[in-house]
């Protein structure tokens, strides 16, 4: 067993150099073909940009590392966003107030079903997906009608530097945030026990742990990093929308295949997401400074997942 540790230790961090080389490379090339993007200014809009993707792509790295998957996490992330705006003219506290606690309850809904119930993670949150698009749906004419507007001090704080360039808002909420996550997965029991299940969930069952439990706070904090990424979408934006984070949910998923997390569940962290995190943003500014649409982007990303996801299924069925 500690051979295979030491294995994948040396597996992992061969990836990450690998990530780092490939984040340098594309950031030079996309600094020769539009040299602004070497600037500090452009710099610091790179990494505000990438926080809200950081944020969401952190969600999904837990999931993934449980065996698991949230394709409702776009929507919780915009309907995080919505419940905001709606609240914010009773106080912008009590506005977030608001938003975590749908994400308290829809991350509860989507971690009881599979955990407690078994349900599969992949229908479960595509099914919650549809739900969630059907209840905004029909709430925003409705009993969620009302503001479309953020609050003015998150949509000032999502988009101001911190200190000086390049540091952000943002960028800081990320770090500090990522840095706790790190801290979680890497030197407590719930990682650990997180990363038992992803490996084998049967025996750590039939070792005594409440997986249920475990799956469930990893779908409750998932659905808390959705909503707090949305924030950020829709203050960086100033307005929000039921498609607010739409096109967040695929390249959330790629980031944590780049990073190098198994979508097998067990392998993996978060410090490779972040690197993940950071060559898809440098990418989406490369693809639009070559005038490439959002629909190409996502053809990349999807070829990413498809072609990651058929090389880790190639690597268990050799292994």
């Amino acid at each position: 067993m500690s051979t295979l540790k030491n294995f994948a230790t040396v597996k992992v961090s061969k990836s990450i150099w690998a990530l780092i080389g490939i984040l340098i490379g594309l950031f030079l090339l996309t600094s020769f073909i539009d040299p602004y993007f070497f600037s500090i200014p452009a710099v610091g809009v790179t990494f505000a940009l990438a926080a809200p993707l950081g944020l969401l792509a952190a969600g999904q790295t837990i999931c993934m590392l449980t065996g698991g998957i949230d394709l409702s996490l776009a929507m919780i992330a915009a309907g995080a966003a919505f419940i905001v705006s709606v609240k914010s003219p009773s106080g912008t506290l009590n506005a977030l107030l608001w938003g975590a606690l749908f994400c308290i309850v829809v991350g509860s809904i989507n971690g009881l079903a599979v955990g407690l119930f078994g349900m599969n993670p992949l229908i479960m949150t595509l099914g919650m997906n549809a739900v969630l698009i059907g209840v905004f749906t029909v709430g925003v004419t409705t009993f969620l009608k009302g503001s479309s507007s953020m609050p003015e001090i998150l949509v000032t704080a999502s988009n101001a530097t911190f200190l000086f360039e390049p540091f952000s808002w943002p960028l800081v909420i990320w770090a500090v945030i990522g840095g706790a996550l790190l801290f979680l997965l890497t030197k407590t029991g719930l990682g650990r026990l997180i990363y038992a299940i992803g490996d084998n969930a049967q025996a750590a069952r039939l070792a005594g742990v409440k997986v249920w439990q475990v799956q469930w706070a990893t779908y409750v904090i998932c659905a808390l990093l959705g909503g707090i990424g949305g924030v950020l979408i829709g203050g960086q934006s100033g307005a929000v929308a039921i498609s607010l984070a739409n096109p967040f949910l695929l390249p959330s998923v790629a980031a944590v295949v780049i990073g190098g997390t198994s979508i097998m569940g067990g392998i993996g962290n978060y410090t490779g997401t972040i690197l993940g995190t950071l060559i898809l943003t440098v990418l989406s500014y490369l693809l639009a400074t070559i005038n490439s649409s959002e629909a190409v982007k996502q053809i990349i990303y999807g070829a990413i997942i498809l072609t990651l996801a058929w090389t880790y299924s190639k690597i268990s069925q050799n292994s």
